[in-house]
């Protein structure tokens, strides 16, 4: 068997042809720098539950924590898109009425 970089997560979770969640870590350091710091910040959280959960092997745990932090991440996106928008409209009204 070749190594591909996951963590081994037994016969159980390969076996039965389950895929393995993204821990959605990149995402979570990017949405907290530069989107929304709270709900970034606990996405990060929820993406090393899911590392810390595929390393001792457990998929269950991983899929769960992984959704967490994949909605707090399209949240924390779309909050920030809200607020950078919002911020630019009232800075066009501020200016020109």
């Amino acid at each position: 068997p070749q190594y591909d970089g996951q963590p081994s997560t037994g016969p159980s979770a390969t076996g039965r042809g389950q895929h393995l969640p993204k821990d959605y870590m990149v995402e979570s350091v990017l949405v907290t720098v530069f989107c929304c710091l709270l709900t970034g910040v606990i996405a990060l959280i929820y993406s090393h539950e899911t590392r810390t959960a595929l390393s001792r092997g457990d998929v269950a745990q991983a899929n769960v924590a992984s959704k967490k932090a994949q909605s707090l991440v399209l949240f924390s996106l779309l909050f920030g898109l809200f607020a950078s928008i919002s911020w630019v409209v009232y800075v066009l009204v501020a200016l020109y009425l």
